[in-house]
């Protein structure tokens, strides 16, 4: 029996995963324990998904070293509003480290080696730098972005509100990182590799737009602000923590300066399936911006 930790269980891409999981041929040799900071309250959510459900919090690692005993691999995600690497994940690295874990898959994103401002950079250097056993998954962007953290903006305003200029970027569905992702902590293999994972279509957000017009039956109009109109906005009109929004920022600078574009067939090779398109996407998720 191999146990496994999802982090941030009920969050897109762990909850995402737990699904995949459960769809696997291996799915009787795991134990799965969801780590997440109220149990009681998230048990119902989760039920049929997880084996057991554990306190987990970033930010006490009393928690963190408690749900690591007895594990083999974790999937850890980076809550988005964790941006302090050293004071949240520098300690959780080396509780892993002591744990003697098989196997940690974390989840980074596209170009990670080249965006050092990012908290993945140096989350990535440090599970090397431990020693452990690893798998990068490095998505593209996430379409969920849209349905979530711009989410309000297209329901209420009809428009997405994006500093990303008018240069084309590479989307994944979240469905599709998550399959990937159960696939390399189930199978066992995949040890030390970084899987780039993208979709088949890099989109302006002007074309973005267009295809949520067709599909929710209003304009939908894209919005490309400067940084400085984003930051106000974002911080101090919506009062969205700083940190996450300077991460927000440099995600989205990436994508202006046209780096957000590649593609790769890694999600194809892993899987034999072809990722799904932004329309799949908006139509299977409309409801969500009415």
């Amino acid at each position: 029996m191999t146990t496994l930790l999802i982090t941030t269980p009920t969050g897109n891409v762990g909850l995402e995963t737990l699904r995949a999981l459960a769809m696997r041929p291996e799915r009787p040799t795991l134990r799965i324990i969801g780590g997440v900071r109220r149990p009681e309250q998230d048990r119902t959510r989760l039920e049929g998904l997880v084996d057991q459900l554990v306190p987990f919090d970033f930010s006490e690692p009393g928690t963190v070293a408690a749900a690591l005993q007895g594990v083999d691999k974790v999937l850890l995600v980076r809550p988005p509003q964790l941006a302090d690497v050293d004071r949240y994940f520098r300690p959780l690295i080396e509780a892993m480290t002591r744990a003697r874990l098989k196997q940690v898959v974390f989840l980074s994103l596209q170009g990670v080696e080249n965006n050092t401002l990012t908290p993945h950079h140096k989350i990535e250097q440090l599970i090397r730098e431990a020693g452990l056993p690893y798998t990068m998954l490095r998505p593209s962007f996430f379409m969920q972005n849209l349905s979530t953290t711009h989410r309000r903006e297209i329901a209420e305003r009809n428009e997405i509100y994006i500093p990303a200029g008018n240069e084309r970027t590479n989307l994944i569905d979240v469905v599709d990182i998550g399959e990937v992702a159960a696939l390399v902590l189930a199978t066992g293999q995949h040890l030390n590799k970084a899987y780039e994972l993208t979709g088949t279509e890099a989109l302006t957000y002007t074309e973005i737009a267009a295809i949520l017009t067709e599909v929710l039956g209003r304009p939908i109009t894209y919005k490309a602000p400067s940084v400085l109109a984003f930051v106000y906005r974002k911080w101090l009109v919506e009062k969205q923590p700083l940190s996450f929004v300077l991460v927000m920022v440099a995600l989205y600078t990436v994508a202006r300066l046209g780096k957000a574009a590649g593609q790769t067939s890694v999600f194809q090779e892993l899987t034999g399936q072809l990722p799904r398109t932004f329309r799949q996407f908006a139509i299977t998720n409309q409801k969500v911006w009415m």
